[in-house]
């Protein structure tokens, strides 16, 4: 295993990782204040508690980045499978001890010292961490294939019987993705494929009514335009109203006039498309588009195997839930209810967003340096 230096070079970091993250985190808060601007009398940013909540969750977010990459990544090792226990033990605890609130039929809250925390989204940090350490000690074999299938099918079923089909999901691709980084034989991966698109007509009828609902009304929203397709129909509305400039800041009629729900969480894309438009919309994807890919440089750059792993499943999770909440907001996808990282309104993703960008910066900060990186 190699051998880092103990003490931070903060030089070393990834600055452009950085200011995509603080832009994305910044631009996540003045959405979010818009978003619920209208439920604000008089509206004021002191008033406005969801601003509020977000920009505490954005501060103890950017302490955790900070802590996760001052920790040095031999310490991380270390301790992954006990945080991996830990994340295991808190979704149990979602579903024994009923704690937390009833959200849309589903049960994921706990509450931690009067704040509501929702244990699925560190969970995925924890998954890619164990899977980690467990990929990065072990040759790639057939063996080793199954014993970490069952490590991220353990939080898998946890979160779905919530249920939370969408973080479940989300938990399969960080393994999915990481197994492909590692190194495992192409035929697995197009094997797994094969059975997960083998076993979806009989996965279709293990889902619950509310989830294959979800399914059947993002093929024709317009069976339902009152009910379950509202929300499909009114974000394809904003967003298509924002032309290439948008309507400019608290000036989205459908956001500003509450035609469009949830519109600070799942749907805030659509409130940046109708606000911002086109031109709003490619400048956030060029935001993700170039911290997915300093993500992947950390994945190349770093010195040992173990970083570059947890590198490999911190893009995977980002990477996956920028496609199924843009495509949700599209059109494109069913609605799943997974945020977008570091904008939508929540704080347990945003928290966990960030401390994800620590530990991504945490072997960079302490790495080699070679001549001719970019």
């Amino acid at each position: 295993m190699i051998s880092y230096p103990t003490g931070v070079r903060w030089r070393r970091g990834d600055p452009l990782l950085l200011l995509s993250t603080a832009g994305l985190t910044m631009l996540g808060l003045v959405l979010v204040t818009s978003a619920t601007w209208q439920y604000i009398e008089p509206p004021t940013l002191l008033g406005n508690t969801w601003f509020l909540k977000q920009l505490l969750f954005s501060i103890v977010g950017v302490v955790a980045m900070v802590v996760a990459a001052c920790i040095h990544p031999r310490t991380i090792r270390a301790f992954a499978y006990p945080i991996y226990g830990g994340a295991v033990v808190a979704l149990v605890a979602v579903l024994l001890l009923g704690h937390g609130s009833e959200e849309y039929g589903a049960q994921r809250w706990l509450e931690v010292a009067g704040l509501p925390l929702q244990p699925s989204e560190p969970a995925k940090l924890a998954l890619a961490v164990a899977l980690a350490r467990l990929l990065s000690t072990n040759a790639p074999s057939l063996r080793l294939l199954g014993i970490s299938a069952l490590m991220a099918a353990v939080p898998m079923a946890l979160v779905y019987l919530q249920p939370g089909l969408g973080n479940a999901t989300s938990l399969g691709v960080i393994w999915f993705g990481m197994i492909l980084l590692a190194g495992f034989p192409m035929r697995y991966a197009v094997s797994i494929v094969g059975t997960v698109v083998a076993a979806a007509p009989i996965a279709w009828f293990g889902l619950q009514d509310y989830m294959r609902d979800r399914v059947l009304i993002f093929l024709n929203p317009a069976a339902d335009p009152q009910g379950q397709g509202y929300n499909i129909l009114q974000a394809l509305i904003s967003i298509g109203s924002g032309g290439m400039w948008g309507k400019g800041l608290f000036e989205g009629t459908q956001t500003q006039l509450r035609f469009l729900r949830v519109s600070h969480s799942d749907f805030i894309f659509s409130v940046l498309g109708e606000e911002l438009g086109f031109v709003g919309a490619m400048a956030l994807f060029a935001a993700f588009v170039v911290l997915l890919f300093r993500v992947l440089r950390a994945y190349e750059l770093t010195d040992d195997r173990f970083s570059s792993l947890v590198c490999a499943g911190v893009v995977s999770m980002l990477g996956f839930q920028v496609v199924v909440n843009v495509g949700a907001n599209l059109g494109l996808m069913p609605i799943t209810g997974i945020p977008l990282p570091f904008v939508s309104h929540g704080g347990s993703a945003l928290i966990t967003d960030l401390a994800a960008m620590g530990l991504v910066q945490s072997p960079l900060l302490r790495r080699r340096l070679y001549r001719f990186e970019l």
